[in-house]
């Protein structure tokens, strides 16, 4: 059985396992017990397949699924409230390796793990230290981790116990908040991944968070970033494995800042395939390599390696930053051939932000335009749809809803436009959502408006327009997108900046396509233009 295979399967063992547990697994230290009871051999028999295939697999792989199980056990609402999502053991063996290459002492440097979870990464170094020999009591006292779960953070200390080989004589592991405990330590490895998650500001302690995140977006792995700089000590490392979404999102320019400002920043991994690097999660991921101590020079080469994936030949990509600390750190492709190099400006097409805040001006929404009134039909968000034209259909589904003018406004669209949603849902396949606006709303009416929960594109040739709604509607620009954002709201900034194709590139590959943009999108990001000689 393939690896994938052999993964659907443990999970749906585990999530078996789990449901014939739940009723009992009430307390943390019960989903505690049932972990340990299947990991030494021993409890109900009804387990025993369950038992039988953990068994039969190394023991990170083992402890990896006895830790999903426990997250399994935990009420949805916890487990989502905290994150608790685990790192697959061949990730935190190459961010152990990255930790390493960067300078991180093995032998002799101290490590923290302020969001430690199911051990992943203390129980890999753990493992890595008893190989090499090292006495089983000094590892102990050089490991540290948090765990706000008490009932994971037992389970994880005998994790670490059992790679060692020999009870702990500290507590490893302390349970608390790692936002709100005192760290008195500094350490020569400060390793995580952290939870994620917007939180409001009255749920942040101090203002540690202006450093990395603005007022109205605060997200926990921002913070905890900011703690883990703060605790390694001057030349250490620092290793996090963290949503992509920092390296591009307008909204963490001062995370972005901040890292520079504080470490080398060494290198920036990606892991490929957003779905199932976290059980039930889909998210991109990155994983961040600095040294604490001088702010990063922008001459200097940062490495783009692929994570977690089998070994290749090919080079490591290697690029500078941008000169500016807050702007947007370069998105290498998975495969970097897969780099179109174009934006929607190649396409001739501009973006902006929807006008029109319905619920600040009822006044000026209507259904019917009076005689001599002056208003322009209104597109809702709802009304956009994929690969049909859009039409001002009115917020109820029924009729159309007009906005009333008393002059001139540059809110008015009369040019060949497209509008996309600026909002989805995590239930929505796609977060780029694109249509072109019938060409009767302007015959009709002169023009539209469209309202705040839209981005509206423009371009002086509708053709170019079209090619572009096209390929804005794929799969494969929808995953470029999702790659840097980390918010259901799209963002215009974003857009504009986005990596496509060329136009003439995308052209090609549709007309070989037979009209089929999934498959032009893809073959257009292979395509390699021809170059002259001179």
């Amino acid at each position: 059985m393939n690896e994938r295979g052999t993964k659907a399967t443990l999970l749906a063992h585990a999530r078996t396992t789990a449901r014939s547990l739940a009723k009992r697994a009430t307390t943390p230290q019960a989903r505690a017990n049932m972990c340990l009871d299947l990991l030494a051999d021993i409890g109900e028999p009804s387990l025993d397949v369950f038992r039988r295939a953990l068994r039969a697999l190394p023991v990170d792989e083992r402890h990896y699924w006895v830790g999903t199980l426990y997250t399994l056990l935990l009420p949805t609402r916890v487990r989502r409230s905290q994150a608790t999502y685990f790192t697959p053991p061949t990730v935190a063996d190459a961010v152990v390796d990255l930790a390493i290459d960067a300078g991180f002492d093995i032998e002799a440097d101290s490590v923290l793990d302020p969001a430690a979870g199911g051990a992943a990464f203390l129980s890999t170094l753990a493992g890595r230290m008893a190989a090499a020999g090292l006495d089983p009591n000094e590892v102990a006292y050089r490991l540290n981790g948090i765990e706000i779960d008490t009932g994971l953070a037992t389970l994880s200390g005998c994790l670490i116990a059992e790679r060692l080989g020999s009870p702990l004589r500290r507590e490893v592991i302390i349970t608390g908040d790692a936002l709100r405990v005192t760290i008195p330590a500094s350490y020569g490895l400060v390793i995580a991944n952290p939870p994620y998650g917007r939180v409001g500001l009255d749920d942040v302690r101090g203002k540690a968070w202006r450093k990395v995140a603005h007022s109205g977006h605060v997200n926990k792995y921002a913070l905890f970033a900011e703690l883990c700089f703060r605790h390694a000590k001057p030349g250490g490392i620092v290793a996090l494995v963290i949503p992509s979404s920092f390296r591009a999102g307008p909204l963490y320019d001062r995370m972005r800042a901040f890292i520079r400002s504080q470490a080398e920043v060494l290198a920036v991994g990606s892991i490929p395939g957003r779905d199932g690097v976290f059980i039930d999660v889909a998210q991109d991921i990155s994983v961040l390599i600095a040294r604490k101590g001088k702010s990063h020079d922008a001459a200097a080469a940062v490495r783009f390696p692929v994570v977690g994936a089998m070994p290749s030949a090919a080079p490591v990509t290697e690029q500078t930053l941008p000169s500016e600390p807050g702007d947007a750190w370069p998105l290498p492709a998975i495969a970097p051939t897969l780099v179109g190099g174009s934006t929607l400006a190649d396409y001739g097409v501009t973006a902006r932000a929807g006008y029109f805040v319905w619920n600040r001006e009822k006044g000026r929404l209507v259904a019917k335009l009076r005689r001599g009134q002056r208003g322009y039909p209104l597109i809702w968000a709802k009304n956009v749809r994929p690969g049909t034209t859009c039409l001002p259909l009115g917020k109820k589904n029924a009729g159309t809803d007009f906005v009333t003018f008393t002059e001139d406004s540059t809110a008015i669209v009369t040019s060949a436009a497209a509008v996309m949603q600026r909002t989805t849902n995590d239930k929505q396949p796609r977060r780029l959502v694109a249509a072109m606006v019938d060409p009767s709303v302007k015959s009709k009416w002169g023009g539209f408006v469209s309202e705040n929960h839209t981005i509206v594109l423009t371009a002086d040739d509708p053709e170019m327009l079209d090619l572009a709604v096209k390929l804005l509607n794929t799969a494969a620009v929808d995953q470029r997108y999702r790659r840097v954002s980390g918010t259901a709201a799209v963002s215009v900034t974003l857009l504009r900046q986005l990596d496509l194709p060329s136009p003439a590139a995308f052209a090609d590959a549709l007309e070989e396509a037979d009209g089929d943009s999934e498959a032009a999108a893809s073959a257009a990001y292979r395509h390699v233009p021809e170059t002259i000689d001179a």
